[in-house]
């Protein structure tokens, strides 16, 4: 009889028995499931209900967003549930329905991230595609070895359609703008200030739905740090030394006991890096062509200490407080030698010396800053799904820099000193209320109001002998405000799972700079839609469609009405009138788990973005000065378009030998016009990044990944290609307690940054390269009930390719 119909015969068999038994009695199946360790939900999972030896299907439902799932009408009995979710380990549990307890309540499930068992040794994927949500991909870090002794800049660059510029400068696929959230929440921390250590995963969010903070044109990317979730005293502390005078010492602790969870950590963090850069230019008016060349070396010294404690306390067992305080304080030091050399080539005739100067500066600077954090969560046990949360960030920042120069005018023989000093004190704060609330077994309803206040203090003063003949000296002061709600409704009809939602943002804004007694103010209101469509395929295939708009303020910065001279040359001016860019962005995908490792996700986006503002270089003179220079202002230049292809996917080749690889290709188009210049720019770009995971023994993996990423166009000019090869390797002793590990970035120091730009009138072409080729030697160790040894239980569970919810 052919499996399919002793199946059904025995299916219906069990049913027909229960139903005599129990006169028709039938129950219900409750739950949640959540992530081990950050306790996200494990959305839109396959949930099943299986019975005897043989595990024959008897019934089955898909988790909803927030990851609820509710199995009803089952007769009463014992079953196994099973639920498994692209890119987690399977979960089961055995469970009994009886006439006593035919509801079934089994509270909070949890799931632990995918993981293949090879010669002994538990291995987990690099960067796994997780389905967590209709909108985000979340990458696990917990285990690159290639981001060892380095900071969130070095996770970043191996993030799927993510890069990383010299300065720190985030992009996706192209788009800067990109929000930084640090466990869903706003801060001003520097990705230079968080270690790579102590990120647990990062979630991408390409195109964000109405629950999110409209601002950030390029997308979000929430950085979730590591914390214990086990009962008892548990904790890491480990060392790490660098070529070139780095290092880095950290140490986490955390205690569960009941009701309360107390965590801590500290992070050291020395760093040393030398850079060098040049630039040639050439600029021409009707009647004078100056060529300049400038050539900068320097060397910086900065030092981390960052302190985060918190508890998590459960009020009751539905009602949850977390209070965190996260200082941070960064001292550094920097030398820089710039030589500028500027010569006449006028009327084709001999070079003629028109300025050079020789400037060396001492730099040094304290940046201190805090995140507190305070968050309530409600649940109720009789409404699976139903969840009231409440979250507070207060972030103070005060920033001060010293910056003492001696320029040498060779030509004159003249020597001046100049003493110039930066105050930055930024206040930043949110408050934000969500609820959602179930309308049955797959409907659902959110809402949610959030209020976000900042304000930009920066005095700057000058000293010069001799004195200038004017004072560049400023203050600016400046102050947004945003308040917003948003309502989501989402559903599910069989296979086909929907989300809509709306979102509105009222902007106010206001500056005063008041060396030029210059001020300006911004009022406007905006809406901001989302939707998004999922269709379920056979053999855990996922097809989806969604839509956003978004949009991205211009900071203080390029607001400020002020010219920076602090390059003689190249000045620098904020812009008052510069707008918010706006951005529709379509995304259509799908995303595969073939078994044993394998799975592939392909992304085809669309980006519009209007309003689309970039840095304008032109030729000018200066009014103050009379010297013929360069000017650069961020200006709303026209329109961005993007449209383009993602593929990420993982492929065990061997039994030791794993491939984790993405790659993208976009077309991406600027038109518009600005200072009576015409734009017109594209080009075709192309990323990848391949990662090979190698599990050469017991105790020894190694990674070798290597990066890339074509040149890209800008308004005036092209970004220049990025190329680097990591290599790490670990090995775990003492009984998988501690790691050794080894690396090496950048290992033919390939990384650096090189830009054209050019107009009518000018053109420029800069090279930037930072130390980036560095060995690392690191050791961790850790101690308490966190013990990386599994039971026999759970060995064999994983071993039978599933395991039970923790």
């Amino acid at each position: 009889m052919p499996l399919f119909t002793r199946s059904f015969w025995l299916v219906l068999f069990i049913g027909w028995g229960s139903t005599l038994g129990v006169r028709a009695q039938t129950g219900t199946v409750r739950g949640r499931l959540l992530e081990t360790g950050t306790g996200q939900p494990v959305s839109f999972a396959n949930v099943v209900l299986l019975r005897g030896p043989d595990s024959v299907f008897v019934a089955g439902t898909q988790a909803d967003a927030m990851g609820a799932f509710a199995v009803e009408k089952m007769g009463l009995g014992q079953y196994v549930l099973r639920a498994t979710a692209l890119g987690y380990r399977p979960g089961q549990r055995t469970i009994t329905l009886t006439a006593a307890t035919p509801d079934l309540d089994l509270g909070t499930l949890r799931l632990r991230s995918a993981t293949t068992q090879l010669r002994d040794v538990l291995v987990t994927a690099e960067r796994p595609v997780v389905s967590g949500g209709l909108d985000k991909q979340v990458i696990d870090m917990s285990k690159d070895l290639t981001v060892t002794g380095g900071t969130a800049i070095d996770a970043l660059q191996n993030v799927p359609s993510v890069v990383v510029d010299q300065n720190g400068a985030v992009s996706i696929r192209g788009s800067s703008g990109v929000t930084i959230f640090i466990d869903g929440k706003p801060t001003t921390t520097t990705l230079e200030q968080i270690p790579a250590s102590s990120i647990q995963l990062v979630e991408v969010i390409t195109n964000p739905s109405a629950r999110y903070d409209a601002s950030g044109a390029g997308g979000i990317l929430n950085i979730i740090l590591k914390k214990e979730q086990r009962d008892g005293l548990n904790g890491q502390a480990s060392a790490t030394a660098g070529t070139g005078d780095k290092y880095n010492a950290a140490l986490s602790l955390n205690y569960r006991r009941g009701r309360l969870n107390v965590f801590g950590s500290y992070d050291f963090r020395q760093d040393r890096r030398r850079t060098n850069a040049t630039l040639d230019q050439t600029t021409s008016t009707r009647d004078t062509t100056l060529r300049l060349r400038q050539t900068r070396s320097g060397l910086s010294s900065r030092t981390t200490q960052a302190l985060r404690l918190g508890f998590d306390y459960a009020l009751t067992p539905e009602q949850t407080l977390t209070l965190a305080v996260q200082p941070r304080l960064n001292p550094g030091r920097e030398t820089e030698f710039l030589d500028s050399r500027q010569v006449n080539e006028t009327d084709g005739g001999q070079p003629v010396p028109a300025g050079t100067s020789q400037r060396t500066n001492a730099t040094t600077g304290t940046f201190r800053t805090a995140d507190v954090t305070l968050d309530y969560r409600r649940t109720w046990a009789e409404r699976q799904g139903r969840e009231l949360t409440a979250s507070a960030v207060y972030t103070p920042l005060f920033f001060a820099s010293d910056v003492a120069s001696v320029i040498r005018y060779p030509l004159e023989n003249t020597l001046a000193t100049q003493q110039q000093r930066t105050v930055n004190r930024t206040t930043q704060g949110t408050a934000q209320l969500d609820y959602v609330h179930p309308l049955g077994e797959h409907r659902r309803f959110e809402a949610g109001l959030r209020s976000s206040v900042r304000r930009y203090d920066v005095d700057y003063r000058l000293s010069r002998q001799p004195a200038l003949a004017f004072d560049p000296s400023n203050r600016f002061i400046y102050q947004q405000y945003v308040q917003a709600a948003h309502g989501i409704y989402a559903d599910r009809r069989g296979k086909l799972s929907y989300q809509l939602g709306l979102r509105g943002e009222q902007t106010n804004l206001n500056g005063n700079q008041q060396a030029t007694q210059a001020r300006f103010a911004q009022h406007y209101f905006n809406l901001f839609p989302s939707a998004t469509l999922a269709y379920e395929l056979p053999h855990e295939q996922r097809v989806q469609l969604s839509y956003s708009k978004r949009i991205e303020r211009p900071d203080a910065e390029d607001l400020n009405p002020f010219t920076d001279r602090s390059d003689q040359f190249n000045l620098t001016t904020g812009n008052p009138q510069l707008l918010p860019e706006y951005v529709h962005a379509v995304e259509l995908g799908g995303e595969r788990d073939f078994g044993q490792g394998r799975s592939l996700s392909i992304n085809t986006f669309y980006r519009l973005e209007t309003n689309t503002a970039q840095a304008f270089r032109q030729v000018l003179t200066d009014s103050l000065t009379g010297n013929q220079v360069t000017s650069i202002t961020r200006q709303n230049l026209g329109r961005e378009t993007s449209v383009g292809l993602e593929l990420v996917g993982a492929l065990p080749l061997t039994a030791f030998w794993k491939l984790n690889a993405n790659a993208s290709t976009f077309r991406r188009l600027i038109r518009g016009s600005a200072g009576g210049v015409a734009i017109n720019t594209n080009s075709q770009v192309y990323t990848a990044r391949i990662n090979n995971v190698f599990t050469l023994s017991k105790r020894l993996d190694a990674q070798l990944a290597f990066n890339y990423r074509s040149p890209v166009n800008t308004a005036q000019g092209q970004r220049g290609p990025r190329n680097n090869v990591d290599v790490a390797t670990r090995y775990t002793l003492f009984g998988d307690r501690a790691t050794l590990t080894l690396r090496v970035a950048d290992v033919f120091n390939t990384l650096r940054y090189n830009n054209t730009s050019s107009g009518p009138d000018f053109n420029t072409n800069s090279r930037y390269k930072r130390e980036s080729r560095i060995a690392y030697l690191g050791f961790a160790y850790r101690f308490g009930s966190n013990q990386p040894g599994r039971s026999k239980d759970r060995k064999e569970a994983d071993d039978a390719g599933g395991s039970g919810f923790e």
